[in-house]
């Protein structure tokens, strides 16, 4: 039997089946308006609004239009801003660490 290759920017479950990614419409929803990028060939590392990406557009495809500012590589990598997302939080409940 033959597979598709896997996508790495996608998550799949213990069937093998691609679990939908979130959106920038779901991001920007709960109150996040950037994510944290990282360059995998010189490990630079920055936060990149996602305001100007169409509701629709998969927020870990955000990585295939970003270029690393310090080397030029298009190995980028994207994933939650944490300290984004806590502060969300902190604003919401008042939660603190």
């Amino acid at each position: 039997m033959n597979r598709r290759p896997r996508n790495p920017r996608r998550a799949y479950d213990h069937d093998g089946r691609e679990i939908p990614p979130a959106t920038v419409g779901n991001h920007l929803a709960q109150g996040l308006r950037t994510v944290a990028a990282s360059c995998n060939d010189c490990q630079h590392e920055s936060v990149v609004a996602v305001t100007g990406f169409p509701d629709d557009y998969p927020v870990p495809d955000v990585a295939l239009k970003l270029r690393c500012s310090s080397c030029g590589s298009k190995q980028i990598r994207v994933r939650l801003n944490a300290a984004e997302f806590y502060e969300v939080i902190r604003q919401r409940t008042g939660w603190s660490a």
